[in-house]
C-alpha cells in the first residue's frame, strides 16, 4: 500500500505562534498529514519582532538566518510559515519541500524565485486580516471625524467642551465624500462599511476594472478626482517601488482643506515631511495614522506635537481572528492539494 501522509513544518512567530497555527490547521491530520511545530524568533518582543519584518519587507529573506528553519525541514513536504524567512537556503537543504504556504498576505519573505527553481508551490493567504483592517480604518476615520478622542480626554479630565458655532461643527457622516484608495481585499470592505452610513464613495484602483468598482458600491475616480473630493481619503494600496510616497507635496495641495487622511497600510505611500508640512500649515484638516515611515516613531518626532493628528502603533490588523484566519486559508490550500484540487490561493 502507497504511502500517501505528507509531513508538514509550522514555523511560528512571535505575532503568530505554531500553536495557533496548529489549532486552524490541525484538521489536517484527518488527510495523513503528520505535524512538526517550531518557532522562528521566539524569545523577540512582538514590538522587536514587528521591526524585523518590516526591514524583511524591504531587504528580502536572503538577509536572515534561516538554518534553524533548514535544519527541520528532514522529510517534511509542507512548510507553513508566518513571517519567517523562507530563502534559497531553505528550498536547497529541503530536498522534500513541495509546497511553502505564508499564512498572510504578502510573499515578501519567501523567495519565489528559487521556489521556482526548486519547483515547489508557494501558496498565501489574502485577505486574512481584511476585516480588521477595514472594521478599524473606519472607526478611526469616525473617531478622528467627530472628535471622539478628544471629548474623551477633555471630559475624562472634567472638562466640558462642546462647540455651538455650526462653522467648527463636523458635518453627517452620509454628506460626506470618501475616497478609498487601493481597491483590494480591505478596500472593498472599507467600501462596504462605509456604505451603510450613506456617502458618496469614490475608488481609485489602476489594477480594478469600474465594473469591478460599481459592483462594490463605490464610484471609480482617476486619484487626482479623488483627491480634489473626498473629505475622508482613506489608504489601501500595497507599497512597492510604484506607489511609494504617492501621496506626496502635489497630493497634498490637491486635497480638500478640511479633509482627513487615514492609513492603516503602509507608512511608505505617504511622503511623511510633505504631509507634516501639510499639517502643520493646516491645508488639509488632520490625519489618522496607524503606519509610519519609521516605526516606533521616535522621540521628537513633530507628528507628536500637532493637535489634527490621531496616532495608533501599526495595530490595524491585529485582532484574534486575523491570526487563526492566515493558517486558516492555507490549510483549506493544502487541502485541496492533498485532494488533487487546484488551491485557491497559489502565488506559482
Amino acid at each position: 500500500m502507497t504511502d500517501t501522509s505528507k509531513r508538514c513544518l509550522l514555523c511560528g512567530d512571535p505575532q503568530q505562534p505554531s500553536a495557533a497555527m496548529y489549532e486552524s490547521a490541525g484538521y489536517l491530520t484527518g488527510h495523513g498529514v503528520e505535524f512538526k511545530r517550531m518557532e522562528w524568533q521566539g524569545d523577540v518582543s512582538a514590538a522587536e519582532f514587528r521591526d524585523v519584518t518590516m526591514d524583511m519587507e524591504s531587504r528580502g529573506p536572503g538577509d536572515y538566518d534561516a538554518s534553524a528553519i533548514a535544519e527541520n525541514l528532514a522529510g517534511v513536504e509542507f512548510l507553513v510559515v508566518h513571517k519567517a524567512p523562507v530563502s534559497r537556503t531553505v528550498f536547497e537543504q529541503g530536498e522534500d519541500l513541495e509546497v511553502v504556504a505564508a499564512a498572510r498576505g504578502g510573499t515578501e519573505n519567501v523567495d519565489t524565485a528559487a521556489a521556482a527553481d526548486h519547483d515547489v508551490t508557494v501558496l498565501h493567504a489574502p485577505g486574512r486580516n481584511a476585516d480588521a483592517v477595514a472594521d478599524y480604518a473606519v472607526s478611526f476615520a469616525l473617531s478622528a471625524h467627530r472628535r471622539i478622542p478628544h471629548f474623551v480626554e477633555t471630559t475624562g479630565r472634567g472638562e466640558w467642551d462642546l462647540e455651538f458655532d455650526p462653522r467648527g461643527l463636523p458635518r453627517d457622516v452620509t454628506n460626506l465624500s470618501i475616497g478609498v484608495i487601493g481597491f483590494g481585499n480591505v478596500g472593498r470592505k472599507v467600501a462596504e462599511r462605509w456604505t451603510g452610513f450613506g456617502p458618496e464613495i469614490l475608488a481609485y484602483d489602476p489594477y480594478v476594472d469600474d465594473e469591478t468598482t460599481r459592483e462594490h458600491d463605490a464610484t471609480p475616480a482617476d486619484l487626482d478626482e479623488l483627491l480634489q473630493t473626498a473629505d475622508v481619503v482613506s489608504i489601501h494600496a500595497r507599497l512597492s517601488d510604484d506607489t511609494h510616497h504617492m501621496l506626496d507635496v502635489t497630493a497634498f495641495d490637491q486635497m480638500r482643506e478640511e479633509a482627513l487622511l487615514v492609513n492603516t497600510a503602509r507608512g511608505g505611500l505617504v511622503d511623511t515631511d510633505a504631509l507634516v508640512k501639510a499639517l502643520q500649515s493646516e491645508s488639509i484638516g488632520g490625519a489618522a495614522l496607524d503606519v509610519f515611515e519609521e516605526e516606533p516613531l521616535p522621540e521628537g518626532h513633530p507628528l507628536l506635537d500637532l493637535d489634527n493628528v490621531w496616532l495608533s502603533p501599526h495595530t490595524a490588523g491585529s485582532t484574534r481572528d486575523a491570526v487563526y484566519n492566515g493558517a486558516r486559508i492555507v490549510a483549506a490550500d493544502l487541502e485541496a492539494i492533498i485532494e488533487g484540487r487546484e488551491p485557491a490561493h497559489r502565488i506559482r
